[in-house]
């Protein structure tokens, strides 16, 4: 399920990232946190799969011209079906029956009715004094008293939240039979009529859903806060809310619980700052030439000395090699004098520290979390056994927290078409992993999560189509799961059409084949494709639930179910199984094509003989018949309504459709 963050026309960036960064801190890894456009929402796509949708700050004047009509029929149609609804500051003002914001005032003044209406009278602010757009003139250390609700759910009774501009829903209390319930309330006297009360957050009940309107910022992290301003007395402010950062946190956290969602144990931080990378090669020549590579793209920035600085389209990498390559070479820059050098750059690039290890493997210490020692005598391993794999996963990239593995790669153009065949990167977390179309969230420790380059040369298109490739990479994840040791072979794992893998979940019933209740998603696989100099340039991203258990199950539950149970999986041993798997069949695929694996692939699949409605064929019924050999289409077969076929097939690009395993429709995209 996804939760949804409002990013268009009245927001900002800085704002959805806010709100961004807090939900995925409290509901990651159980929910794919990721923005949502105006025109999405007006297209009404994202209804069936969405946990929560948030409207973030901002001025609530850009949603009515955005969202207006067809938007707001989806959102309220969302919400009364039983969905969930979150309001911050303008976006509470905007779910709201009608907006008084500082009336009489010619240069802020803001009012009129509201198409929404969750709460069904005005919200009036703003509450205290002081506001102007775009600053944080106005902002304070906003007092809040907490009703008996939140309390019974971990809030503490009162603290201090962030405010700038936020209203009062007028006369809350009279709305107690309507659905109604305040939720805190302002301490101080908001600086509005005495009669209109002082309701800071509200809950409404709508139909089957549920809307939290809110007035202050819960969601703006104390850390972030203290990049805004230097304006005076702001340092007073962040004081106070460094002090209540805790009650903060628990506040939150009631808030999604009181909306009925999962909520993760820890609660913690994502990583901030600059992440470190550490790259290193099976063989050490290979390392050095990468080393030296590398350092020819680097360059001074800011001043004289050499920092050994890549500045490439995505990310700025900031290179520390081992040994230093010439007496030239300087220590890295301190961090405060290297954050100076960034923000000359600027842009919001991600920053990466890069050791290259050129003479010795990382050591424990330095990856606690994978050891690379063990993963190259696992590779050299498999390789012996397969002599025609001897490139895949001997470069190694490897960072404890990165942003995405794939994101790393191929956003950074300048850096991947330096790459050799086979250059891995692996992460233990991910703060931003990708999916299909917009799809991001933070993947746990525990997952597998790896990136794996390809140079897909033109000539062998027509043989060997790149779009079989990512049916390989899902073959070699199946395939190499199920020969990670004896006992491994009927562990219930499975290829979803097109880029998916299953598994059945260990409590199911052990039938076969599959029924589709039995079986969730463990892992996925994005490729992306550039293209230069007459060939591909393919990023294959990989992850798979390896010991983390959620958000759905993970190898480990399912080797521990069986009699007698069977040892965990190890991050490093299962990666060096499957690139060495893929580098195989890859090889295999340049020279025959994908018939040669047409019968293995469909003895990992879910899907054979399985019948599905075609959404955009007004609902005719088809049987499932398999994938084509030319293009790579998935073939159906209409079925009459006696389920005889008709024979009429029809095919369905992996580009343009998309396949619910769980409802048995096969939709065409917009």
């Amino acid at each position: 399920m996804n939760v949804l963050v409002y990013s268009g026309p009245g927001t900002t960036a800085e704002l959805v990232s806010h709100c961004l960064h807090t939900l995925r801190r409290f509901l990651s890894p159980y929910y794919a946190v990721t923005p949502i456009t105006a025109e999405t929402i007006c297209k009404g796509q994202w209804l069936s799969n969405c946990a929560l949708l948030c409207l973030p700050g901002g001025a609530d004047l850009g949603y009515c011209k955005a969202l207006n009509g067809t938007g707001n029929q989806h959102i309220k149609q969302y919400v009364r079906r039983g969905g969930k609804f979150i309001g911050f500051c303008a976006g509470a003002y905007f779910a709201s029956a009608s907006v008084e914001f500082e009336r009489g005032d010619q240069y802020l003044e803001v009012t009129g009715p509201r198409e929404l209406g969750f709460f069904p009278a005005s919200c009036k602010g703003a509450a205290f004094k002081g506001f102007q757009y775009n600053s944080e003139a106005g902002a304070r250390a906003c007092t809040l008293n907490v009703t008996e609700k939140l309390i019974s759910m971990g809030s503490p009774p009162n603290l201090a939240n962030y405010y700038n501009g936020g209203g009062v829903f007028v006369n809350a209390e009279r709305f107690a039979g309507q659905g109604i319930e305040i939720l805190a309330r302002y301490n101080e006297s908001p600086h509005l009529d005495a009669e209109d009360g002082n309701a800071a957050a509200i809950g409404c009940r709508i139909g089957a859903g549920f809307a939290l309107l809110i007035g202050t910022h819960p969601e703006f992290s104390i850390e972030a806060l203290k990049k805004r301003s230097s304006l005076a007395g702001y340092p007073l402010v962040l004081r106070r809310l460094q002090e209540n950062e805790n009650l903060r946190v628990k506040f939150v956290s009631s808030l999604l619980k009181l909306l009925g969602l999962r909520i993760n144990d820890q609660n913690t931080e994502l990583p901030q700052g600059q992440m470190q990378l550490h790259l290193s090669c099976l063989e050490f020549v290979d390392a050095q030439l990468l080393q030296e590579t590398l350092t020819s793209m680097a360059k001074p920035i800011g001043d004289t000395t050499n920092h050994n600085i890549i500045d490439s389209e995505n990310d700025v990498f900031i290179l520390e090699t081992q040994p230093p390559v010439s007496n030239t070479h300087t220590a890295l820059p301190t961090s405060a004098h290297l954050t100076a050098q960034l923000d000359e750059i600027g842009n919001g690039k991600s920053a990466f520290r890069l050791k290259l290890h050129a003479q010795s493997w990382p050591t424990s210490e330095e990856t606690p979390l994978f050891n690379i020692p063990n993963y190259f005598r696992y590779l050299r391993a498999e390789q012996s056994r397969m002599p025609n794999a001897l490139n895949f996963g001997t470069s190694l990239l490897y960072g404890e927290v990165v942003t995405s593995t794939n994101t790393i790669l191929e956003k950074n153009f300048k850096l991947l078409r330096t790459l050799p065949a086979g250059f891995t990167a692996v992460a233990s977390t991910q703060t931003a992993g990708r999916g299909r179309g917009d799809n991001i969230w933070v993947s746990p420790q525990g997952a597998l999560v790896f990136s794996v380059v390809v140079r897909h040369r033109l000539a062998h298109q027509e043989k060997a189509p790149v779009i079989f490739v990512q049916y390989l990479v899902g073959l070699a994840v199946v395939e190499s799961i199920k020969a990670y040791g004896d006992g491994y072979g009927d562990l219930p794992v499975y290829l979803k059409w097109p880029n998916d893998i299953y598994a059945r979940a260990p409590a199911a019933t052990a039938q076969s084949p599959p029924d589709h209740k039995d079986v969730v998603k463990i892992g996925g696989i994005l490729v992306n494709a550039s293209f230069d100099g007459g060939e591909f340039l393919l990023v294959i991203g990989c992850g798979i639930n390896v010991t983390n258990e959620a958000p759905t199950t993970s190898l480990k539950s399912l080797a521990g179910s069986t009699c007698p149970a069977l040892a965990a999986f190890e991050h490093e041993k299962l990666l060096a199984k499957i690139l060495v798997r893929f580098e195989t069949l890859y090889e295999k695929f340049m020279n025959t094509g994908f018939k040669a694996f047409e019968k293995d692939y469909y003895d990992q699949w879910l899907h054979s003989n399985q019948k599905v409605t075609l959404d955009d064929m007004n609902g005719a019924s088809a049987r499932i018949r398999g994938v084509a050999m030319d293009d790579g289409a998935l073939v159906v077969d209409e079925l009459d309504e006696f389920n005889n076929e008709t024979g009429k097939a029809f095919k369905l690009q992996t580009d343009g459709n998309s396949f619910d395993f769980f409802k048995g429709l096969l939709k065409k995209k917009i």
